[in-house]
């Protein structure tokens, strides 16, 4: 049963069906006609924090023009020592605790905890050293009343309040803003990016780069969707990008949302050597996690957790020898951030399988006969190849990629009328929940095979040992 607004209309989120990261297509009624009907968790995750702190988050909760009756607060107590005792507050307040494994960063685990724990669809997460304006959640939950598979990206500024009691937030007669008003404050770093981007509408792949887990929102299913936050970060740093990367990979909508603001309690400055420092550390887990120059610098050799380039090779029929040459070809290009598939579509000719086990099972960047599909073995490498083993070209995969520029899918049609192609996962991601296909989502740009630079494939009758090892060496060259 879908809940109903105040006018007995079904309210029922859809999954984006908007051309790239352009949210501006969607249809919203403006925020002063919104009428909330579905309800919010709010999820914070608490570990040490001063009782001061967490009250005076909690009054600013009091304060949001959401009706009561449609959320609740759910606060991890993240093995605190002594237990979180139950704050005492108007609110519905529940207190989920968890056992720490020493003093290990531990808040990915903190927040998958209290999502779990959640009762309602829509999972807001602010962190409990966050003071929410009135608004934060009315802005939020907008936009999650539509879509089914947007991540709301909330904004902050840090200040110091040490000298403010939780009565004077809750009894305050206007904005948090007005009441901070004179107070110094490290402005939003986000900015920036937000120029460069033109607010996340550009066509670019590090959109999901400023995502923090103090203040954003997104859809219980959608966050089991796409994983859920990382536990094996122990230290924190990089631990949101992640997710907010594979919440963009697997075709989410991100919208920065201004009105969903709060206030961070404390400076930025405080700490700031030992958040560099963590910084560093974590740079090189991060490269493994997420495909992005911005993350990861290309090195001849190198291999990660997550591929940049997921290649399929379609080998239904044709000799085992032409199906080599064609991984020999992707394997000898100068992009070694990649995985091959090979891709037999129920051709499961016995001696035919167990030559291609012989030749490629060694090789821990080739798959023979994947029980699942490239999406699904793979979801957050960013792009999908797909090729024919009769496509043979050496440095065929950057090729594509630049060919592809800001489309999300390039292809090109061969002589013998097979194709070659190149799409963003998220593109793949987004058809497949919504209906359709990668190109109702982006442009698509066809390659002259010309520029492919393809090499003539075996002929089709098979093709002896020695051919098929002149053939290698012509392609590496």
């Amino acid at each position: 049963m879908h809940p109903c607004d105040r006018r007995g209309r079904a309210a029922v989120p859809k999954p984006a069906r908007v051309r790239y990261n352009d949210w501006r297509q969607v249809s919203l009624p403006p925020p002063e006609e919104f009428v909330p009907s579905l309800p919010v968790s709010v999820v914070m995750s608490c570990y040490r924090k001063p009782a001061a702190m967490l009250a005076r988050s909690l009054a600013a909760l009091e304060c949001q023009t959401y009706p009561r009756d449609l959320f609740e607060v759910v606060i991890v107590d993240d093995g605190s020592e002594p237990p979180l005792a139950p704050p005492r507050s108007p609110l519905n307040v529940r207190v989920v605790r968890r056992e720490r494994c020493g003093n290990r960063f531990e808040n990915p685990r903190a927040r998958n905890t209290g999502v779990w724990a959640a009762a309602h669809g829509i999972i807001l997460c602010l962190e409990s050293d966050m003071l929410a304006e009135a608004g934060w959640m009315a802005a939020h939950a907008r936009w999650h009343h539509a879509v089914a598979d947007v991540l709301t990206v909330g904004f902050r500024v840090h200040v110091a309040v040490d000298d403010v009691g939780a009565e004077t937030i809750r009894r305050r007669p206007g904005t948090l803003r007005e009441l901070f008003a004179d107070r110094p404050f490290d402005p939003p770093w986000v900015e920036e990016h937000m120029r460069r981007t033109r607010d996340m509408t550009a066509r670019t792949d590090d959109l999901f780069h400023v995502v923090v887990g103090a203040n954003f929102g997104i859809s219980r299913e959608f966050y089991q969707e796409v994983g859920g936050s990382d536990e094996s970060f122990v230290r924190w740093g990089f631990e949101d990008q992640e997710f907010a990367y594979r919440a963009y990979t697997r075709g989410g909508l991100l919208v920065p949302v201004r009105a969903a603001f709060a206030w961070h309690q404390g400076r930025w400055a405080e700490d700031r050597a030992a958040k560099a420092r963590n910084l560093r550390f974590l740079r090189e887990k991060a490269a493994h996690l997420i495909a992005h120059p911005r993350f990861r610098r290309p090195a001849p050799g190198r291999s990660y957790a997550v591929p940049r380039y997921v290649v399929t090779i379609e080998a239904a029929r044709g000799p085992v020898e032409q199906v080599a040459a064609a991984v020999g070809s992707v394997l000898a290009g100068r992009e070694h951030d990649l995985v091959v598939r090979i891709e037999l579509d129920g051709s499961r000719d016995a001696e035919r399988l167990e030559w291609l086990h012989d030749a490629f099972d060694p090789d821990p960047r080739v798959r023979v006969a994947p029980a699942c599909s490239a999406l699904d073995e793979f979801p957050a490498a960013p792009f999908h190849v797909t090729l024919p083993a009769t496509a043979l070209a050496k440095d065929l995969v950057p090729r594509l990629y630049a060919r592809l520029g800001s489309a999300v899918l390039a292809a090109s049609s061969l002589p013998d009328g097979t194709r070659v192609s190149i799409v963003r996962a998220w593109a793949l991601h987004r058809a497949r929940r919504a209906g359709g296909v990668p190109a109702d989502f982006g442009d698509v740009r066809e390659i002259a095979p010309a520029r492919l630079k393809l090499t003539p494939a075996a002929p089709p009758g098979g093709a002896s040992a020695a051919r098929w090892r002149r053939l290698l060496e012509r392609v590496r060259r």
